[in-house]
Formats: structure tokens, C-alpha cells, sequence
């Protein structure tokens, strides 16, 4: 870390960004090998589920000195790196400490994904290389403060980001890159013969080579515009020479009406993020139903939250005294969304609750076993919710006696089938 007012101001503006976007709960800002050495591990670790970001960031203040850039801000930072990963994973047990939870173990064994991220927020570059890798052959991700900045605000779900780390990844793997992202106003003789300089010293590191005219930003638009993948002309490796001029494309992405319509579907999709900010935040008890909600990629989570929408709009008058339920399936998981009348309460109440779970998976032929509900009455109030994972399905007379025992209670009901729908349609 850089110890001084720029290094600070850096790690600030990638943890407040982090923090925002995927929830403080699986951020760790500058962690600390608590019961060992107290040495900072790295400026930023992210853990979720089976995945692991590590972040590095720099403040280089870049003088024209692209050697001095590469040769010491890049390499000191893939130490950094280098040297996390290794102590997190070694022999000795790391204790870790997030600032609103008690000291914890780090869980090694069960992260099989690991991102390695280095953000440099510095200004003045007119190319560099988009990633490399560690002493132990990992690939790093590299990029500046406003590529981190609009990637997190685009890919705003783990599962969108790793998808699209794991995806800029396959593409550069085993090359070497260059990208170029300056202007042609700001491409002066200095810069061509330093750009010149750094590709003839490139390519004598490996057989192949893209270079890319456009930044980070356009190649982020690039991958959304090809359905959240990269052209096959890029990633094809029959070429040892690739060169993709995607300048422009960034600018001409979100200006475009789909981005801005896009943003507008969105919005809706929130609830599921604020859901788990008011309900779910540091409850040890919920961080497993926390986790399934997080791992909805933004799509899904719109899916999920127009569904409960469209539900509580068509039952939110005239229905104070009924139960009304419905049912939808997203990614892993089943939804169970249940308005129940406010004069019931306790055992009876969540009686009725667990009813409305089990009769939909008995309805349902068990579509999904791993279900998820919210319930409520009158304007979203007396909030219920909770996971279940049915291990085994009912015998036949117990599927009769749950299905007899909700026709009873004269439910209005309705079945929402998920189907695979493509983004644009949606």
C-alpha cells in the first residue's frame, strides 16, 4: 500500500465504489493478518461464496515515464498481489477482521475462484498493457480508476462482474496486450515512438499479440453489445496478430436509446439490493439467504422484482381480508410470494407460510427445491421472509393432505413460469 495522502485517496475511491455496488458485508477494506505479523494482506478484498477478488490500487502520478510505470508502479503492484495470494493461501491459518463483524478465519479451501485486480487511478497514460501476470503465472487484471469506476456501475452484481472478469480473462490469456486509448490529438511523435518501443519489447514475451485501439471502456461496450461476450474476430486464436479498433464504441453505447432504456428497466430490479441493505445486512442467521439473493445476476434480479411487483400491484386493494400467493422460478431458485390477512399471527401464521411453500413445490413437481419467501400484508407491511430447502420430496399422502389443506384456506393463487428470455425482449 502506498503509505501517504494519494495512496489513501486511491483505496477510498475503489472500497466506497466496491462497497456501493456489491454491499460492505463481503467487502475488506486494507485487511490484516490479525494473528500473525498485523501486516496489511492488500487494499481491497472481496469475498463471496466460492469467489475471491484481491485489489491493488495505485496512485501514480505519471510523468511521461512509461518505464518507471511498468518497470516499478505495475511490478510493485503484482507483488502486492503476488504476495497476498500466497500468504491467504499458505500453510498457516489467516485470521481476517471486518470492521462491523468479529475476527474470522479466512476460508481457503473454499474459494475456487480467484480475481486479481490491479487499479491504477493515476492520470497522463496513453497506452499500457491490460493485464499480465505474477511470478506464479496468474493473470491480473489491470485498468484505471474510470474503467473500475463504470465497470462496477455496469457489471453491479458479482455475478455480472465475474462473468465479465472471467471473460476478459479467456480473451488476453497467454498474450500479450496493448492497448491504446489516447486521442489523435494527444497521439504525438513522443507517444508513437514510446508505444513503438513497448510493442517491439512485448512481443518478445510471447507468440501472440492483440493490439486494441479504444479504451477499456469501449471494450466493456464491445462485450454488453455482443450479448455479454466478445466478438469471435477477437477471441479467435488462429491469428498471432490481432488488431481491434473499437474507438468510439463506448460513447456511441451509451448514448444510444437501448442503454438509457435499459437503465430504466433497471431500476425496478434495486428492490432485491435494498431488500437485502434494510432486511438482511449483518445477520449472521440470514447471510445464507443473503448470498442467493446476491448471487442474481441485475437481469434476474428485474425478473424477480417485476414479478413481485406485478403481484402486489394486482392484490394491494380490495383483498385486506385474503391470502393471495404466486410463484416464480429465477436461476436456482424458486419464489414464493405470499399477502396474507394482518389478524394472523404467530404458530398459525407461520403455518399458513410454510403451506404456501410446500404447496407450490407439490404444484410445481418440485421445479425448484431451494425456495425463497417474502410475505406481507396490507402496503408491504408485517415483512416475512425466509429460505427453505426442501431435501426430499412428500410422500403421496402428504402432498394430498398439503394440497387439501391449502384449498381450504381459498387462496388466490397464480403461477408466474420463468422462461429464457432474451435481454432486449425483456
Amino acid at each position: 500500500m502506498d503509505s501517504n495522502p494519494k495512496g489513501n485517496q486511491g483505496e477510498l475511491f475503489v472500497n466506497t465504489i466496491a462497497e456501493n455496488i456489491f454491499l460492505e458485508y463481503w467487502c475488506y477494506p486494507n485487511p490484516r493478518d490479525e494473528k500473525g505479523d498485523k501486516k496489511e494482506i492488500c487494499d481491497l478484498l472481496i469475498t463471496f461464496r466460492n469467489t475471491l477478488i484481491i485489489i491493488s490500487v495505485k496512485n501514480y502520478d505519471f510523468k511521461d515515464n512509461y518505464e518507471r510505470y511498468f518497470n516499478n508502479t505495475v511490478e510493485k503492484a503484482l507483488k502486492q498481489i503476488q504476495g497476498a495470494e500466497k500468504k491467504l493461501f499458505g500453510d498457516r491459518d489467516i485470521y481476517i477482521k471486518h470492521r462491523k463483524k468479529e475476527i474470522e478465519l479466512f476460508d481457503k479451501k473454499c474459494y475456487s475462484k480467484v480475481f486479481r485486480i490491479i487499479v491504477n487511478l493515476g492520470r497522463g497514460l496513453k497506452f499500457y498493457h491490460p493485464s499480465s501476470y505474477t511470478k506464479s503465472g496468474n493473470h491480473v487484471t489491470i485498468m484505471d480508476g474510470t474503467a473500475w469506476f463504470a465497470i462496477t456501475n455496469e457489471m453491479n452484481t458479482i455475478k455480472d462482474l465475474t462473468k465479465y472478469l472471467s471473460a476478459r480473462e479467456r480473451l488476453f490469456n497467454k498474450k500479450s496486450v496493448v492497448m491504446l486509448f489516447c486521442s489523435d490529438d494527444e497521439y504525438d511523435k513522443n507517444t508513437h515512438q514510446k508505444f513503438l518501443e513497448r510493442m517491439t519489447s512485448s512481443q518478445k514475451n510471447t507468440e501472440k499479440h492483440i493490439y486494441i485501439s479504444g479504451s477499456e471502456l469501449d471494450l466493456l461496450a464491445s462485450y454488453i453489445n455482443n450479448s455479454n461476450s466478445y466478438p469471435e474476430n477477437l477471441i479467435n486464436d488462429n491469428y498471432d496478430n490481432v488488431f481491434f479498433d473499437i474507438d468510439g464504441t463506448w460513447k456511441n453505447f451509451v448514448s444510444d436509446s437501448t442503454f438509457l432504456g435499459k437503465k430504466k428497466k433497471d431500476k425496478q430490479s434495486f428492490f432485491i439490493d435494498k431488500f437485502i441493505i434494510n432486511e438482511i445486512g449483518y445477520r449472521k442467521e440470514l447471510k445464507v439467504l443473503g448470498e442467493k439473493l446476491m448471487s442474481l445476476n441485475r437481469f434476474e434480479r428485474r425478473i424477480v422484482s417485476n414479478y413481485f411487483f406485478s403481484f402486489y400491484e394486482k392484490y394491494k386493494i380490495g383483498f385486506e381480508k385474503q391470502f393471495a400467493r404466486a410463484f416464480t422460478d429465477v436461476s436456482d431458485y424458486g419464489f414464493v410470494f405470499v399477502k396474507y390477512p394482518r389478524e394472523l399471527k404467530g404458530e398459525t401464521l407461520d403455518k399458513v407460510l410454510m403451506l404456501a411453500v410446500e404447496s407450490f413445490a407439490v404444484h410445481t413437481e418440485y421445479l425448484r427445491q431451494d425456495l425463497i419467501l417474502i410475505a406481507y400484508y396490507g402496503d408491504f407491511k408485517g415483512l416475512r421472509y425466509n429460505n427453505f430447502e426442501l431435501l426430499k420430496k412428500y410422500t403421496d399422502q402428504e402432498e394430498k393432505e398439503i394440497m387439501a389443506d391449502a384449498k381450504s384456506l381459498g387462496w388466490f393463487s397464480e403461477s408466474f413460469n420463468y422462461r429464457k428470455i432474451n435481454e432486449k425482449e425483456y
